[in-house]
């Protein structure tokens, strides 16, 4: 069944709303997560983006790579949108500032070499080619193009003609499992999901969008930045860091701005009830909420219930909860919920969790991500067999649909293990294997965990997630979303280690904290880790997007370079 689509390119979207919606506000910037400093009609950000489109194409041509390096939310908008107009294929980078970061600017360099980028957009590109050039020299041959909001030049240009099947951008995984990989993300798979977004989370030129999250990451850029122009939403913008240094300036936003649409991971919502002192939550009302989507990172119930409970006399409805699932490979959107029917729970038992089923009990609370929607094929299926897995058994989650992208950019064995999969019994394909556990339970997928950081002790499952979730509960020390939990290969089979981040102002006994996290492990899970290892804050190894990389910790465990806080450490600090 054919989708009717609104536009068929970005290019063709925002030419629509400058004719249809001239004097509407598309984008408001708040540099500083408060303060407006300005904001663009869609009539000015045609203009603009014309404008640099046109540099862009005297620079570059059609189908070449141009890396986007823009800490700013508004030249990262610009920049984005005037690759669609130049034919230009967009590759949004982590910002690798400051520059004596090495995994920072390792990161762009495998990005810049993977995808054979012919430049650079961004903001002052003598001062940041200066710098990147010093620690990465190979990036001196790319063409540095600067971000220009400067409408001269745009009249007279034209967008560069594309067909569906032409590559937009490439979105590159956030690398938690391995190796980052560059995702093709095509006009009609962008097209797709878009529609699919504005069909089931209600995007639509009423809406009222507050975002906060990277740009350069596929919930930030697909579901904040794009919107505003395929669905004529309007879009309020600051930068992550601004939310992360005071998480009221997102509520004070959403409060001024009268917000219908807003979200973010589930940290996000758990920083807010953190710190966010009384004081600063007179004023906040967050009654405009129609959906508050809540995805990127495992779901946590509890957490939904506590934002709930603290902000329903602000103004909070539950209802508004919009748990999701997506990933970079199925173009964001994957599942969601109901709109307007709050978070789904089921309460399961977690032996039966471990042993690949989920079935009702009092352990453990699970909450789903939504259904599969609009033309959309969701299979869970056992990943070595590949055969399809019945109602409530955990197995891979497979994904079939048109917003699905085809290939990683010039990666054909990867590309053929995760976009061409095929089931057996019966035969059908191909499908997307997005390297997820889950399980359908009346149609309600319910994420467990990823695939390659699961933890198999004895014959039995163990999701790391939830054992760093224990962790980090068991006692205020411990830093949140600073634990991995992995198994690792010894003579008498695989132990379970988990490593911790205490706080910088702690002052732990390590020998009673590490026996008392262990203790609520064994608890929790009926298994005790061979060793619980407290390291520095900043010690564990994290994607761009903020992810756990448990493999890097494994093997810097292995390694013994991991920061660890040993007794003797702690008494010397104490003298």
């Amino acid at each position: 069944m054919e989708t009717e689509l609104r536009a068929r390119t970005l290019a063709e979207a925002i030419s629509q709303r400058a004719a249809d919606a001239a004097d509407r506000i598309a984008y408001t910037f708040l540099p500083d997560g408060e303060k407006e400093s300005h904001s663009w009609t869609f009539a000015e950000l045609e203009q603009l983006t014309r404008a640099l489109a046109a540099r862009i194409s005297r620079e570059v041509a059609p189908g070449d790579r141009a890396l986007i390096v823009a800490p700013d939310s508004a030249d990262f908008v610009l920049a984005f949108l005037a690759c669609q107009f130049a034919g230009v294929i967009a590759v949004p980078v982590y910002p690798p500032f400051p520059v004596t970061s090495p995994r920072r600017v390792e990161t762009l360099r495998t990005i810049a070499a993977d995808c054979g980028a012919a430049a650079v957009l961004c903001a002052a590109p003598e001062q940041t080619r200066g710098l990147l050039v010093e620690a990465a020299p190979e990036l001196d041959r790319l063409r540095w193009i600067g971000i220009v909001a400067d409408a001269d030049g745009a009249a007279g240009f034209e967008p560069v003609p594309v067909t569906g099947a032409d590559v937009s951008f490439l979105q590159y995984t956030s690398g938690s499992t391995s190796a980052p990989k560059g995702v093709v993300v095509t006009h009609d798979a962008l097209m797709h999901n878009q529609e699919l977004l504005c069909r089931t989370m209600g995007y639509s030129a009423e809406s009222r969008i507050v975002g906060w999250l990277p740009l350069f990451h596929d919930m930030g850029l697909m579901g904040i930045v794009v919107p505003a122009v395929y669905a004529g939403s309007r879009t309020v913008l600051m930068p992550p860091l601004t939310f992360v240094q005071r998480p009221v300036r997102w509520l004070r936003a959403v409060t001024r701005y009268r917000a219908t649409i807003t979200g973010g991971p589930n940290f996000a919502y758990e920083l807010c009830c953190r710190r966010i002192p009384a004081a600063d939550r007179v004023g906040i009302d967050l009654s405009s909420l129609e959906v508050a989507f809540n995805g990127a990172e495992p779901i946590r119930a509890e957490t939904l219930a506590k934002f709930a409970a603290e902000f329903a006399g602000h103004g909070f409805d539950s209802t508004s909860y919009y748990p999701c699932y997506g990933l970079a490979e199925s173009t964001l959107m994957t599942t969601g919920s109901r709109r307007g029917a709050g978070a789904v729970t089921l309460t399961v038992s977690r032996e039966e969790l471990a042993e690949g089923r989920v079935t009702p009990g009092t352990d453990q609370t699970l909450v789903g991500s939504g259904r599969a929607s609009l033309h959309r094929e969701l299979l869970i299926v056992d990943p070595d067999t590949r055969i399809p897995l019945p109602d409530g058994q955990v197995g891979e989650i497979w994904i079939g649909g048109p917003d699905a992208a085809l290939a990683y950019w010039e990666n054909e064995d990867a590309t053929r293990e995760t976009f061409r999969a095929e089931t057996v019994a019966p035969q059908s394909g191909p499908y997307l294997r997005s390297g997820d556990l889950g399980a359908l339970v009346d149609g309600e997928l319910y994420v467990v965990g990823r695939r390659k950081d699961l933890v198999i002790i004895g014959g039995r499952n163990y999701y790391p997630q939830d054992i760093e979730h224990t962790v980090e509960n068991a006692d205020p020390r411990i830093r949140r979303g600073c634990t991995a939990a992995f198994a690792v290969d010894r003579e008498g089979g695989e132990e379970l280690i988990v490593v911790a981040e205490v706080k910088a102002d702690a002052d732990p006994d390590i020998a009673a904290l590490t026996a008392s996290l262990r203790a609520a492990v064994s608890v929790d899970h009926s298994i005790t880790p061979a060793r619980v290892v407290l390291v520095r804050a900043g010690t564990v190894p994290k994607t761009s997007s903020g992810k756990l990389q448990r493999r890097a910790t494994r093997a810097a465990f292995e390694a013994g370079t991991l920061d660890e806080i040993t007794a003797a450490a702690t008494e010397a600090v104490q003298l």
